[in-house]
């Protein structure tokens, strides 16, 4: 019994230090950027917008873990009236998500 306890406080410790090993190459490797808020991810949304969900979501992982970057800005590319209404929803359930039309890229571009 001492045997496999001593072994789950070793596994425990030995993940414990990987955590705190990867948060210290995380700090160094993809240090947070100050003008982070200033970089915008361009979509462009077409048709039903049948992959947007995926996308959003593998987005919003990559912002979770590398802090890379502010807006994610979904650009009507030729939506439907079906893909127009989901891609409301989804910048609706998310406030670092816009909805806009080509012409309208500038508003969100901070230049200067």
């Amino acid at each position: 019994m001492q045997l496999w306890q001593d072994g789950l406080i070793a596994m425990l410790a030995a993940v414990g230090l990987a955590a705190l090993m990867w948060a210290v190459v995380r700090t160094v490797l993809f240090p947070v950027s100050p003008r982070r808020h200033e970089t915008v991810v361009l979509i462009p949304a077409q048709g039903d917008a049948e992959d947007l969900e995926q996308q959003l979501h593998a987005l919003e992982l990559i912002r979770q873990e590398q802090h890379a970057f502010g807006l994610i800005l979904l650009v009507d590319c030729g939506l439907s009236d079906e893909g127009k209404k989901i891609s409301r929803l989804l910048a609706r359930r998310n406030r670092s998500v816009a909805v806009c039309g080509s012409g309208e890229i500038g508003r969100y571009l901070h230049c200067g």
